[in-house]
């Protein structure tokens, strides 16, 4: 019969398995941890993990999207104050990069040499929600902007794809290496902005 847990008890052992998971897919990344790595650090039944999540994919997201989500806070808190609308949106675009590569969450999944394991990873059912939120949340920003005059009009949904789309650049920064990396980012963040931006 599977066990039960009281509500405190759940409490603490789903931050408990985003504590190790975190911990984890820093250390080993997404491919080599496995889902009994994280139930026996946390003390519990494998069966009992999927009471929290349905996979260590889940599992990885809700870390990433907690973070995410205090970052982009943090981020438009900081270019709301700058009121010359295409620098506005570089710092955006500039600090989103930097963000990314200074994650470690993020450089042990996407660059810690395990692409087959991302492979896997960008088309499962997980990824493909955390993505149409990304997009959500980019399409309220851009039509925000749009009303005031930052971002020129054009189709919100698009927009959103493309800048998204930008970010996987980060895949290849290993490929690239960092002065090349450096410089494509500077080149794609200028050519966006000159597309984007309402003041020409």
């Amino acid at each position: 019969m599977p066990k039960t847990f009281t509500p405190s008890k759940k409490d603490i052992i789903k931050l408990n398995l985003i504590k190790k998971g975190r911990e984890f897919f820093i250390k080993y990344g997404l491919k080599k941890t496995s889902i009994d790595d994280l139930v026996r650090a946390v003390g519990i039944a494998k069966g009992s993990f999927y009471k929290f999540f349905e996979s260590k994919e889940s599992l990885f997201l809700a870390i990433h999207e907690a973070s995410e989500a205090k970052l982009r806070t943090e981020l438009l808190s900081k270019v709301e104050k700058i009121k010359n609308p295409k620098e506005r949106l570089r710092i955006f675009l500039k600090s989103s990069f930097a963000i990314l590569e200074q994650d470690p969450l993020m450089h042990a999944v996407f660059c810690g040499g395990e692409p087959e394991g991302f492979s896997g990873f960008i088309y499962s059912k997980e990824y493909e929600y955390h993505y149409r939120e990304n997009i959500a949340f980019m399409k309220d920003l851009i039509k925000r902007w749009q009303e005031e005059r930052i971002i020129r009009q054009v189709d919100a949904e698009v927009a959103g794809n493309l800048i998204a789309s930008a970010f996987f650049i980060y895949l290849q920064k290993e490929t690239l290496g960092k002065e090349t990396y450096a410089k494509v980012i500077d080149m794609l963040v200028e050519c966006l902005v000159n597309y984007l931006s309402e003041a020409k």
